[in-house]
């Protein structure tokens, strides 16, 4: 009958819990957004994770069989659960962020993998043209990618994208292999950095705009996102291109200028995981408001 199999399903359930863990504990955990920490017996975070349903999350965490030593050490020493509700999706992401990096937890570090393998670098030559190129973030360890983005293929198109955008030269940027001048210099389209004639202070200008460019759109932006409880919302501020922090306010709260969201929010680091976080959360579909103000004098 479905009593029994819900029985089993239960039986089976509560087996897969690690032996500290109770079904009792796991059914107090919350079907909402935010941050959870699994605590070892002597009260230490060794697991930081994010989720939109927490309960979800972590019945997903206890469903696997785990077979490899490190998994089963890593699910036997989980004591205690807690966590922090957040509203906002993207509050949960640059949260957790902050907490991996504030906490440096045991088992968080075993994925600290480069999850986006290309990315676009800067070098300059010797006669002083700053040269944007594409490459994989591993063979280039020694310089970290302005921006990282998934593969090459999209690295590629990104800095096709910016070349034309900001009229530079895709001889420099290693689009165009030659020896002479590039493609578009034949047609118009590039003023000669290739062969020297456009000087490099004129032309690195213009690279250092698209470099602007690469973080967001938009140098200043509010996003303001679902909140912990009906009332209440949350705003993630970010000022010429710079991550400052989030807040929770209330839902009536108004703001006539960038100021005034400064005044509310906590300040957090600013990082390129921040950065990449943003980037990502703004390009899916979310249901958050998106405000842009003029950029604020330095």
């Amino acid at each position: 009958s479905a009593r029994r199999m819900k029985a089993v399903q239960d039986a089976i359930r509560t087996a897969l819990l690690p032996p500290n863990i109770t079904p009792a504990k796991v059914a107090t955990l919350p079907h909402e957004a935010g941050v959870y920490y699994f605590h070892n017996e002597a009260g230490e975070v060794i697991y930081v994770g994010k989720s939109i349903n927490i309960y979800k999350r972590i019945q997903q965490h206890f469903a696997i069989d785990y077979k490899s030593r490190k998994s089963i050490e890593f699910k036997n020493s989980i004591a205690d659960i807690t966590w922090e509700l957040t509203g906002s999706e993207l509050v949960a992401l640059l949260y957790e962020s902050h907490e991996i990096k504030r906490l440096k937890p045991l088992y968080n570090r075993a994925q600290r993998r480069s999850v986006f393998p290309a990315g676009i670098f800067l070098r300059t030559d010797e006669l002083g043209y700053k040269h944007l190129y594409y490459g994989r973030a591993d063979d280039h360890a020694e310089s970290h990618p302005l921006i990282a983005l998934g593969n090459q293929y999209k690295a590629k198109g990104f800095l096709f994208h910016k070349v034309a955008k900001f009229n530079l030269c895709q001889k420099l940027c290693d689009l165009y292999k030659t020896t002479g001048s590039c493609f578009d210099y034949q047609v118009h389209r590039c003023n000669g950095a290739c062969i020297g004639l456009e000087p490099p202070a004129e032309y690195n200008a213009r690279v250092e705009q698209a470099i602007e460019s690469f973080t967001y759109e938009h140098g200043s932006f509010v996003v303001v996102g679902k909140g912990r409880h009906a009332d209440e919302q949350t705003v993630v501020l970010v000022e010429n291109g710079r991550y400052l922090g989030f807040a929770y306010v209330d839902e009536t709260f108004t703001a006539r200028n960038l100021a005034d969201f400064k005044g509310v929010i906590t300040r957090y680091n600013d990082n390129k995981d921040v950065q990449q976080i943003i980037r990502q959360y703004l390009r899916t579909k979310h249901k958050d408001k998106v405000k842009l103000f003029k950029p604020t004098a330095a």
